[in-house]
């Protein structure tokens, strides 16, 4: 039996096929251990590489995707500040008409549809210095001038420039809000509808004929000289002239757009139902007919079928 101190070993035996002698190799235990853990170590590192390597593939073509999808939004970015340079001289020209509508609102009715038929394209293109015109024989031709300092952009601008084209025809119907615009413009009330002052105003009062007692009154009362004339405060259909009740004679018109305006206590009419009118027109004559306390116009504003403030409709005299 070996003794405990007796080194452990391996022993590798040669025998050839022939009669030649036997050999024989001892390989330590020592040895052997040191082989082993050599390849665990080695498979192990190997393991290791591979998985570094897989990871920074997949890292590298997760990289080159977010760097495609970069590209891809900033050829996004630059069409978006295209077409929002589009936008903007659109909204620029739009802005300049409304400027020139508002202007033209303070003249007269009759000059505001000249106006609007001559001349218009000029004084709502000459002021904006963003925006370049070329008149030519078939038509008016816009271009634009890129904010951005960007090649790209700019390339985009004018390879767009027939897509900035079709703001042509989108002016025409530009025009017909524009024309909307200023019928409903035209439509609200805004000039006084009798000379005089006001005695009575929009809202809650004592009322008039009780010694106690509010209401709310629905209208302004406007004190004037018997017998003067009344005024339309804005262009529309007579609906109703005759007498209604408490408010005596009265005078309905429907001007479109949800503005209707009354005017009671007349002492005449000078339309009748069915009648157009005109801003300013005369349509009756301040009198004290009705249920009232002495002579003068009592004049409502209706909006959308509810009455309102017809002081805000007013313009100073």
């Amino acid at each position: 039996m070996p003794t405990s101190n007796k080194k452990r070993c391996f022993t590798v035996m040669i025998v050839p096929h022939s009669e030649e002698a036997t050999y024989s190799l001892r390989i330590p235990l020592f040895f052997v251990q040191i082989a082993v853990a050599l390849l665990v170590l080695g498979v192990t590192g190997l393991c290791v590489l591979s998985y570094a390597y897989l990871k920074a593939a997949a890292e590298a073509e997760e990289a080159e995707t977010l760097r495609q999808l970069s590209r891809a939004q900033q050829e996004e970015i630059d069409a978006l500040a295209v077409e929002t340079q589009k936008m903007l001289e659109q909204i620029y020209a739009v802005d300049e008409l409304v400027e020139m509508v508002k202007e033209k609102l303070e003249l007269e009715p009759g000059e505001i549809e000249s106006d609007l038929q001559g001349g218009f394209t000029n004084q709502s293109a000459n002021n904006n210095p963003n925006v370049l015109y070329a008149e030519e024989a078939q038509g008016t031709v816009r271009s634009y001038d890129s904010r951005s300092s960007s090649g790209g952009v700019m390339d985009r601008a004018v390879d767009n420039l027939s897509v900035l084209q079709s703001f042509v025809p989108e002016r025409a119907e530009t025009l017909d809000a524009v024309g909307e615009f200023v019928a409903q413009a035209e439509a609200k009330p805004s000039v006084w509808p009798a000379r005089g002052r006001i005695s009575s105003g929009f809202g809650v009062r004592r009322i008039p004929y009780s010694k106690s007692g509010y209401q709310f009154h629905t209208g302004v009362d406007i004190i004037g000289s018997y017998s003067s004339s009344i005024f339309a405060t804005a262009p529309g259909t007579v609906t109703f002239s005759g007498y209604r009740g408490s408010l005596g004679n009265m005078i309905i018109i429907d001007h479109g757009y949800g503005y209707e305006t009354y005017y009671a206590h007349l002492a005449d009419f000078a339309v009748k139902a069915g009648d157009y009118v005109g801003r300013g027109q005369t349509i009756g004559y301040m009198g004290a007919s009705g249920r009232t306390t002495g002579t003068h116009l009592h004049y409502e504003v209706h909006r959308n079928g509810s009455p309102v403030n017809p002081s805000n409709y007013m313009k100073k005299q």
